[in-house]
């Protein structure tokens, strides 16, 4: 099973190698987007994604919230050390929005990858990058 993941990993972080990024996001933006069906399609999941660029500092702790209520969203963030097993979060943020809270390892540009954990979904999301850490959120998904 395990290298199954890792393929999949593999494969994923190819296709979004060669994906345009939507736009940039700093510490302390808010980007309000939506999923449609013309953004880069993750075929193992059969999900819509996009790209954000972020800028990071080893050692700077970010928070990172995905919030939607058209879709259960799911958030990863690949960095500029590739790594096989990269961060990632469904639900911490409260209900079905994703939150990751973590210290950067390297400096250079990141990509966070907005997507969703249900097949085909579509719909508006806000995507913010905080300084500093934010606890997980406690109220379940109910999707």
């Amino acid at each position: 099973m395990e290298s199954w993941i890792w393929l999949e990993t593999v494969v994923l972080l190819t296709l979004l190698a060669q994906g345009p990024t939507r736009g940039t996001i700093a510490v302390g933006d808010t980007v309000r987007d939506s999923l449609t069906r013309r953004d880069l399609v993750l075929p193992a999941e059969s999900t819509y994604a996009q790209q954000w660029r972020l800028r990071g500092r080893a050692g700077e702790t970010v928070t990172i919230d995905l919030a939607a209520t058209a879709f259960d969203a799911y958030l990863f963030l690949l960095g500029p050390n590739e790594s096989p097993k990269p961060p990632q979060d469904d639900d911490s943020g409260g209900g079905c929005n994703a939150r990751l809270t973590l210290r950067l390892p390297a400096t250079g540009d990141y990509l966070i990858v907005a997507t969703s954990s249900e097949r085909h979904a579509t719909g508006a999301f806000t995507l913010t990058v905080t300084a500093g850490p934010k606890p997980a959120a406690l109220a379940p998904c109910t999707r």
